[in-house]
């Protein structure tokens, strides 16, 4: 084998050296996109309890939050919105009690009433409270969903908050963050 055999160039070698050439041009030549916005972060909610009829007007829709009942708890769900905002996957759920829909696991047993969750089985009640274990770590809580106006808490003017294990009896009852702060 000779050395001249090493260098030959033939039609393919030509093709391959375009194609090497041409990413290498394109690659010097393009020009970074910016990345998307953030999405802007809305202000928290005030807390309040809420009725049925007061809670469907914050389906994303007439409302930018998102919110909905589960256990008697609203939570705002609104930095979830791709997952329950208009047209999305759970976005049935926004601005109604989801109680029976995420404990069913079906999204059409969403009422528009007050629903006491009467006839859910044992099984269907811890899926639903095992979808609220996960909401009150992540997500806002802004209130109770009550059946009437008469059952509303006074919350002063705390916002809504991640309340983890934190237990929503101590706020409505007075305790909040003044009573924590006398105990220390």
């Amino acid at each position: 084998m000779d050395l001249s055999s090493w260098f030959e160039f033939t039609v393919y070698d030509a093709v391959f050296l375009v194609v090497v050439l041409g990413f290498f041009f394109y690659w010097l030549t393009r020009s970074e996109q910016p990345l998307p916005s953030p999405p802007k972060e809305l202000a928290p909610l005030t807390m309040t309890d809420m009725t049925v009829e007061e809670l469907r007007k914050y389906d994303g829709v007439k409302n930018e939050h998102i919110l909905f009942g589960l256990n008697g708890t609203i939570y705002d769900v609104t930095r979830g919105k791709g997952f329950y905002g208009p047209g999305k996957a759970y976005g049935t759920l926004a601005g109604h009690d989801a109680t029976r829909a995420l404990g069913t696991m079906d999204q059409n047993a969403v009422s528009a009433e007050w629903d006491d969750h009467a006839g859910l089985t044992a099984d269907e009640q811890e899926t639903a409270n095992e979808w609220e274990t996960q909401f009150k770590f992540k997500y806002l809580t802004v209130g109770r969903l009550v059946k009437n106006s008469s059952e509303k808490a006074d919350y002063g003017n705390r916002k809504a908050f991640v309340r983890g294990a934190e237990s929503l009896d101590p706020i409505i009852n007075g305790g909040g963050e003044e009573g924590s702060k006398k105990d220390n």
